[in-house]
């Protein structure tokens, strides 16, 4: 059996320490703003617990019993809380990494939100550059959370100290600036005539390779218009009519309310909604319940799932 189940109440263990702090019981009442009548019973209810009279009633002194006990418990019950007290006051600070274009164009705009919901947590918001490592120079594992984007096809397995969840797995399509789409003479008339489209490639041209196979185009050779590194250098391009570029909504923030940006629309062949990789939120398993990463993790999810317009992912 668990020699845990034998462990007195808190209370009652309290209690007693007060009064042999305190050497009365009236004293120990007043320092632990109770009834003596319940420190008495308290004290009573220990000592028929542990079979052994803790309290000479004639002298009110500890007897040898109860000042050996004292001793070995009262330094337990300062230990406690002491955690508990630092356990309420940490400081409730987190440092998110993520992508340049995830974090200008869709967290940003949010944060403020959050620490309005959120007072007591502060949160520091760091850019990095895609395929950064999660274990990032001058930020602590223990206060870090990482966004990154993870690709459909990749298969490198997940560090086993480390937790994550799924934030969303948005939908990926092509878009152009206005006069790009003028330039090539207005929407395509099929999805294979975008082989023949100045696209841009976020570093080689795998992703538009996955997308056409998707919309069950066979790709032949790719227009390429540029080779950029990451996705929010391809979007400025765009943005400035290089070419079209595969996006999605996390990223273009206001682009295509504004008009910055347009969706192509072939006009004969529907586009097929397609997802090509999903975000994904990770920490370390052991800061994971941690009060500033939980905070954030739960306003994370709703915010997506708004953004999506679906129901918030497993916490």
């Amino acid at each position: 059996m668990d020699s845990r189940t034998h462990i007195p109440p808190l209370a009652a263990l309290n209690a007693f320490v007060a009064f042999a702090r305190t050497g009365g019981i009236r004293r120990a009442a007043a320092a632990l703003r109770m009834d003596h009548a319940a420190i008495s019973r308290h004290i009573r209810d220990l000592e028929q617990r542990l079979g052994t009279p803790l309290r000479d009633r004639e002298t009110g002194a500890l007897t040898q019993a109860g000042q050996s006990y004292h001793d070995r418990i009262a330094p337990l019950l300062d230990e406690l809380a002491n955690a508990t007290a630092e356990l309420r006051n940490q400081p409730r600070s987190l440092t998110v990494t993520c992508a340049h274009g995830f974090a200008y164009h869709w967290l940003l705009p949010r944060l403020g939100a959050f620490r309005r919901a959120y007072p007591g947590t502060d949160v520091l918001l760091r850019a990095v550059d895609a395929n950064t490592t999660f274990h990032v120079s001058g930020v602590s594992p223990h206060s870090h959370a990482q966004i990154g984007y993870r690709k459909d096809n990749d298969a490198t397995p997940e560090a086993r100290e480390l937790r994550s969840v799924l934030i969303a797995r948005p939908a990926v399509f092509p878009v152009i600036s206005p006069a790009g789409l003028m330039a090539m003479g207005g929407q395509p008339r099929t999805t294979a005539d975008l082989l023949q489209a100045p696209l841009l490639l976020e570093e080689d041209d795998s992703e538009w390779r996955l997308w056409f196979a998707a919309q069950n185009v066979r790709p032949g050779p790719i227009q390429a218009a540029g080779r950029l590194w990451q996705a929010h250098v391809t979007l400025a391009a765009a943005r400035a009519g290089e070419g079209i570029a595969l996006s999605n909504a996390f990223l273009l923030g206001d682009d295509l309310e504004s008009g910055r940006l347009v969706r192509v629309q072939p006009s004969q062949t529907p586009l097929i909604d397609t997802t090509l990789g999903a975000y994904v939120l990770r920490a370390p398993a052991q800061a994971w319940d941690k009060p500033a990463l939980s905070a954030f993790r739960a306003w994370l999810l709703e915010e997506a799932a708004r953004q999506e317009g679906t129901t918030p992912a497993g916490r």
